[in-house]
């Protein structure tokens, strides 16, 4: 398990699968990504198996890390972590999250970026991560843009939902960009 801060993610494993399936079922979760389909459980088995063999594209589980306990204790699931898109000639993938609805509003999201982002860059030795973001979505274009990503486009009027449509918008951040932010984050810290 991948920790950091008070959360670690790991692969996906099967006994994740209703969890995540109920995530992606819930309507405030689909509604701000590009397909509103529900999924069954059969066909969440099959996307599963599929995963196994796609180097493409990877997705973890993330927990609360409980250290407080003589031996590193994980919590309650907290969300799901998607990387995809993943291009190791040009060192680019594209990252996203969902967060279960009963953590939402506690800044989980806020760590798992962070999380993201620093297993990314450190770990992955890649030079851009890039997302999409619904243009209604505040709360994500807060949370992106606070994280340091930076609009760099928009594919007008792509997504359709309740009768109208709205723009999705690309987002990017730049390992260097990552890296500045951190060394200012840590002088902000000692003074």
């Amino acid at each position: 398990m991948y920790v950091f801060k008070e959360l670690g993610f790991r692969p996906l494993e099967k006994e994740d699968l209703e969890a995540v399936r109920e995530l992606r079922n819930d309507p405030t979760t689909w509604a701000a990504l590009t397909s509103i389909g529900q999924i069954s459980r059969a066909g969440q088995e099959r996307w599963f198996e599929m995963l196994q063999h796609d180097t493409g594209r990877a997705y973890f589980s993330v927990f609360e890390v409980k250290r407080d306990h003589p031996v590193m204790y994980y919590g309650d699931m907290v969300g799901v972590i998607r990387m995809d898109e993943i291009d190791i000639n040009n060192r680019s993938v594209r990252v996203g999250c969902d967060v279960m609805p009963t953590m939402r509003g506690k800044g989980w999201g806020t760590m798992i970026m962070e999380s993201i982002l620093d297993f990314t860059f450190r770990q992955w030795n890649m030079h851009r991560a890039w997302l999409c973001v619904k243009s209604d979505n505040n709360i994500a274009h807060r949370l992106y843009t606070s994280a340091g990503f930076k609009e760099e486009g928009r594919m007008r009027a792509a997504i359709y939902r309740d009768g109208e449509y709205t723009d999705y918008i690309v987002m990017s951040i730049l390992r260097d960009e990552y890296n500045a932010r951190i060394i200012k984050q840590r002088k902000e810290t000692r003074g």
